[in-house]
């Protein structure tokens, strides 16, 4: 872990500015890549935002936003990105052929000692990369903001090397964060499953018109969202008595919407040109702020729940 110095972040998109902005802030070097010279134009912008953000929460020692951001650099050249790194994180789009021939590539460009580790959130990378060192490839999923939330799945693949796997969750635990390491590939992990069976049945209710967006969001923030950092899902099944857990998993009478791989209302959003917080519309009208500022009132929020959360012991 300790000898880990330069970062290579492949990718400037929502995951990648974020990952770059959090590993500079932790004192390492940074090159962050993509092919598109506008995209990492906007991701520096962000990242230096992002920094703004946590001086104001104090969670970076005034004037420390300038030093962090010195640590980083940016270039459309891979070989420019990753020809000195020790660690790569791959936050590409999540296309088989683009991630097999950009980690074909590292293999060739990066030194031995680098590990190359993807943010994938579902495809078996185990299975298609062709490396030289695949004792050094790893998964680490993170959350978005990752310069915020903990969590990080670390999944290691067949011939991953109990070494990686240590040296991965030293530097993260090293950054504050929260690894778990899941020891053979699951599609979606722990979280994005817990995940995806939510916003299917929110999908479900809103594509059959049960409620409105607000009103999935109020029952969500206001029921077990409030819960879910106590008790978690699994304890919440001891609190709820796992005999009546039993009987409601008996019942024929509740039935969960089936599995859907299309939404009308998503579909129709999408096609109005509304695509979230990237464009200022999505299920919600952001009222013409810009990413910046709709990511810092979140940012800002998302800390003052973790400082309380830390301080009842919960996180």
């Amino acid at each position: 872990m300790n000898q880990i110095k330069n970062v290579a972040v492949i990718g400037a998109g929502t995951m990648g500015h974020s990952l770059a902005l959090l590993f500079v802030q932790h004192g390492f070097n940074v090159w962050l890549n993509d092919v598109s010279d506008q995209a990492l134009a906007k991701a520096k912008g962000l990242i230096a935002s992002g920094l703004e953000t946590l001086v104001e929460l104090e969670l970076l020692p005034a004037g420390q936003d300038k030093a962090a951001l010195a640590r980083l650099k940016t270039t459309s050249s891979l070989e420019e990105a990753a020809g000195s790194a020790d660690l790569v994180v791959e936050a590409i789009v999540e296309d088989k052929s683009a991630k097999q021939s950009l980690f074909s590539a590292l293999d060739k460009i990066c030194p031995a000692h680098t590990i190359l580790a993807s943010n994938t959130s579902f495809l078996d990378i185990f299975k298609f990369m062709q490396t030289d060192r695949p004792d050094k490839v790893v998964i680490t999923h993170w959350f978005h903001p990752p310069h915020i939330i903990p969590l990080v799945e670390v999944v290691r693949g067949p011939q991953t090397s109990q070494q990686t796997v240590d040296c991965i969750k030293g530097l993260l635990e090293g950054m504050g964060k929260k690894p778990i390491v899941i020891t053979k590939f699951l599609p979606g992990f722990i979280v994005n499953r817990l995940q995806s069976a939510l916003r299917n049945e929110a999908l479900h209710l809103l594509d059959n018109g049960y409620c409105t967006p607000e009103e999935i969001d109020v029952a969500t923030k206001a029921s077990f969202g409030l819960r879910t950092p106590i008790t978690g899902v699994v304890g919440r099944m001891d609190f709820a008595g796992l005999d009546v857990t039993q009987r409601v998993l008996k019942s024929p009478d509740f039935e969960l919407a089936p599995q859907m791989r299309k939404s009308k209302t998503l579909d129709e959003l999408v096609a109005k040109g509304r695509l979230g917080v990237k464009n200022g519309r999505g299920y919600y009208d952001y009222g013409g702020q810009s990413p910046h500022q709709i990511m810092r009132e979140r940012d800002t929020k998302l800390v003052k729940l973790m400082k309380f959360l830390r301080d009842l012991g919960e996180l």
